[in-house]
């Protein structure tokens, strides 16, 4: 069975734009991002090589990058964004509310 909840992170008034914030949602390690006052979740890890964005992302104007090795991912979508076509490669994104204050996170349980 599977069975959707949503999970508290942050409050919405701590999560500043061009940062990254981790949170972590049962066991799973996410990111949470404000792009011009849209928080957004992300699996923390680049589908590169797996490192973690918390420690190796950085957010340039529109865009998040894993600076362990330059992938570049549009902020909106997680889309990976490059010279060649790396279907798969998109950051896993995940859906989130404010729920009075604080940003909740969808999360699929099974």
């Amino acid at each position: 069975m599977v069975i959707q909840q949503w999970h508290p992170t942050l409050p919405k008034s701590e999560i500043q734009s061009n940062q990254i914030y981790p949170v972590k949602v049962g066991e799973m390690k996410m990111i949470l991002v404000n792009f011009d006052g849209s928080i957004l979740a992300y699996r923390d890890t680049c589908p590169h090589e797996g490192f973690p964005l918390s420690v190796h992302g950085e957010i340039v104007e529109d865009r998040l990058v894993c600076n362990k090795h330059l992938w570049e991912f549009e902020g909106w979508s997680g889309e990976y964004i490059g010279r060649i076509k790396r279907p798969g490669c998109n950051l896993q994104n995940y859906e989130t509310r404010e729920n009075g204050g604080m940003i909740e996170v969808l999360v699929t349980l099974d």
